[in-house]
């Protein structure tokens, strides 16, 4: 989507959103669930801490309604200034930044690492490269066991991907990219620890997490699919903070 559409939808997207989680419609039904699970994770982790968070793509940061404030120092990114306007609104302490991110990092964060990374409904709005890219980047900004959470139109694999697409037509857009996590976990380094949610048919989360190799005597909750084919499981497991 252009930029110039999200500069004029910035004053109703909030109200957009909803309208599709209230009936549960392509693409953003379970928008607020997926909030609600990277809320979570940013709240847990740390025994209180102030987590310093990256959100890119922040929109209007409906998302930090559900964090605490004094438990974040938070940078947001986008490329919409109307979007960014309204983010302030929620956020009033956060560095927003407004930059393309095609172009990769704002030189300011070059140089600056964080706790959490969020990128939620980015990536449908670009192609398997782009993510990809985008992956290598960002955990490279991660610090010493942080993570990168993704949330996005994203399937397990081709075949639900084909299935779903094809008993949904409705639901097929030129301008959207539907991700296949098996696809990018085929394409990604070795290196990477990749976690994979499937929220339902359509909707997907991955946690990348910088992992160290002390970080084993940690308890891991998440089901790494590229060895075990199970569901992570919606309603979390508790999670031993780092």
């Amino acid at each position: 989507m252009s930029n110039k559409i999200y500069d004029d939808l910035a004053k109703h997207y909030d109200f957009l959103v909803s309208k599709d989680i209230e009936n549960f419609r392509f693409p953003y039904s379970e928008y607020t669930l997926v909030q609600e699970i990277i809320a979570e994770y940013v709240t847990d982790w740390g025994n209180g801490k102030k987590k310093r968070v990256l959100d890119i793509g922040i929109g209007s940061a409906a998302l930090y309604e559900k964090i605490l404030p004094e438990q974040l120092d938070l940078t947001g990114i986008d490329n919409s200034e109307p979007m960014l306007e309204i983010a302030k609104l929620r956020v009033p302490d956060a560095r927003l930044i407004n930059f393309n991110i095609k172009k990769g990092l704002p030189e300011e964060l070059k140089n600056e690492y964080f706790d959490f990374i969020v990128i939620s409904y980015v990536f449908m709005h670009f192609d398997l490269e782009f993510v990809l890219y985008f992956i290598d980047l960002f955990r490279q900004h991660l610090s010493p066991f942080g993570k990168l959470i993704i949330g996005d139109i994203m399937f397990y694999s081709e075949e639900k991907k084909l299935k779903y697409l094809n008993d949904n037509p409705d639901n097929t857009y030129p301008d959207m990219n539907y991700h296949v996590f098996e696809e990018i976990l085929d394409r990604i380094e070795d290196n990477y620890d990749l976690s994979f949610m499937e929220i339902n048919q359509y909707t997907g989360m991955i946690i990348v997490d910088k992992m160290y190799q002390n970080t084993l005597q940690f308890e891991e909750t998440l089901i790494k699919y590229n060895e075990n084919t199970e569901k992570w499981k919606s309603t979390q497991p508790e999670k031993k903070s780092e």
